[in-house]
């Protein structure tokens, strides 16, 4: 039975991911007492999306709210300000899971009514196609912008990146740390892999709204905030180190959303479509007809220092794609562009501690028949000088049922931890204040997918001093 004082949970966008995961994460909460659905936010042209989405549901919003389309952050600021929503009333939280560029718009609407918000990453995004080196280092004011308000109201903001509480992920951090504070060594290299097999047609670069290309970014402000979180949150442990660093040099290596033809000509998509197929659809726009146009990163290489003034502590790699492994054999686009357009995710991370450690994690989807992609992680030690097995291996599984989606179980489990804390109004873990650095280190690297795209060097420094006005420098 629903309590009079369970929290009243606003949500701020029902895309294919809040479709997937929030709304029935959300249902399951609402059934068994633990908070109420005041109210489900969406574009106004969305409107058969969400009563076609909702109409089949057992637990239904209080009511749903359709705002103007095409509203720059400034008028979506006034919009909501002037045409509040929810008519004055008050509720508890919002999850903001709308499109990123207007993530800061509905953050500070929340905030200032009082309300707890959990962010989905990343913390926000800008168009980026008339002044794109700009327009990325201004993610920065957002994010101080956000965590300044959230502390002057009181509030919580958690942001989504559940690998800060992914089981995996966390031993990984504690067994690294362990060594480093010990004997002072630093992690002296780190690699992260993240492909998640999205393939677009190159049509839909054009035409799609959601994860898009056709603003000036792509894969940094998609799922790769996660893999830079992560670089930068494991890499906290090397301020136990005897020469911590304080500062992070960057290289960007993109490939844009239009070259991708070196990589798949027409006649390769011919081959494998069909020639007859393929034509249908030959008339419609796509990024080699627009060429004056910005367009978003499908891959990028990241190469990271980290460094004590002149001298390197760690390097790093970050190989971030899109253009990855897939299991799409059609054309057209299905309804469920989140978990059914034939994504596949393949992960990896290797840390090494100099001469004393090393460890790898991977989870591979392998089209297992329960949906399931098995975390494994493997710890190598110099055992003579630091004690321990010289070869540990773990297999991490959720329990069966543990979470409604069986897919990526351990992901969604580690999602849902990060909204129980947002329910807890609890930011020790992924309070919007820890993002600072990561926000930073995106920052550089979006502004140098925008500088390489105008043929300079996507090359810059970025300080490590969460307290540091004059942060980055390009190179």
């Amino acid at each position: 039975m629903l309590s009079e004082d369970a929290p009243r949970i606003v949500l701020a966008g029902l895309g294919p991911y809040a479709r997937t995961f929030y709304y029935p994460v959300l249902e399951r909460y609402h059934s068994i007492g633990r908070l109420t659905i005041d109210a489900v936010i969406e574009k106004e042209s969305q409107r058969h999306v969400v009563e076609h989405f909702l109409k089949g549901r057992s637990i239904q919003p209080q009511r749903v709210v359709l705002v103007p389309d095409d509203l720059d952050h400034d008028e979506l600021s006034v919009f909501l300000e002037m045409e509040d929503p929810l008519s004055g009333e008050s509720a508890w939280g919002c999850i903001v899971a709308t499109e990123p560029r207007a993530h800061r718009a509905y953050a500070e609407w929340a905030v200032r009514r009082g309300m707890h918000v959990l962010l989905e990453k990343p913390v926000t995004a800008r168009d980026l196609r008339e002044k794109g080196p700009v327009e990325a280092l201004r993610l920065v004011s957002d994010h101080r912008c956000l965590a300044e308000l959230a502390d002057r109201y009181g509030v919580t903001v958690v942001v989504q990146a559940q690998r800060r509480v992914h089981p995996a992920y966390r031993m990984v951090k504690e067994v690294v740390g362990e060594i480093v504070a010990e004997f002072g060594v630093p992690v002296t290299y780190l690699d992260i892999h993240h492909a998640d097999g999205t393939w677009n047609m190159p049509w839909e670069f054009v035409s799609r709204d959601g994860h898009p290309y056709k603003f000036g970014y792509g894969k940094l402000l998609h799922s790769g905030y996660h893999f830079v979180d992560l670089f930068c949150w494991l890499s906290e442990v090397n301020q136990q180190a005897a020469v911590p660093p304080d500062r992070v040099g960057l290289d960007v290596f993109p490939v844009a959303a239009n070259r991708l033809g070196a990589q798949l000509a027409e006649a390769s998509y011919e081959r494998l479509f069909g020639g007859k197929r393929w034509r249908h659809f030959g008339g419609l726009p796509r990024p080699a007809s627009l060429p004056r146009q910005s367009w978003g990163e499908t891959d990028v290489v990241l190469l990271a220092r980290l460094m004590r003034g002149s001298e390197v502590v760690t390097t790093a790699v970050l190989s971030l794609l899109q253009s990855s492994l897939s299991g799409r054999s059609w054309l057209e686009l299905p309804a469920d562009t989140y978990k059914g357009n034939g994504r596949i995710r393949h992960e990896r991370v290797t840390v090494n501690v100099g001469p004393l450690l090393a460890v790898q994690a991977h989870s591979y989807q392998d089209g297992r028949a329960d949906g399931t992609s098995p975390f494994e992680v493997v710890i190598y030690r110099n055992r003579r000088l630091v004690g321990g097995e010289a070869v540990t291996r773990f297999t991490m599984r959720s329990e069966a049922g543990e979470v409604a989606e069986a897919s990526d179980s351990l992901n969604n489990r580690a999602r849902e931890q990060i909204l129980e804390d947002f329910l807890a109004a609890d930011g020790r873990r992924s309070g919007i204040a820890l993002h600072g650095t990561t926000v930073r280190v995106v920052a550089a690297a979006v502004a140098g997918v925008a500088r390489s795209a105008q043929g300079e060097s996507g090359r810059s420094a970025v300080l490590l001093d969460a307290a540091a006005r004059e942060w980055y420098r390009a190179e």
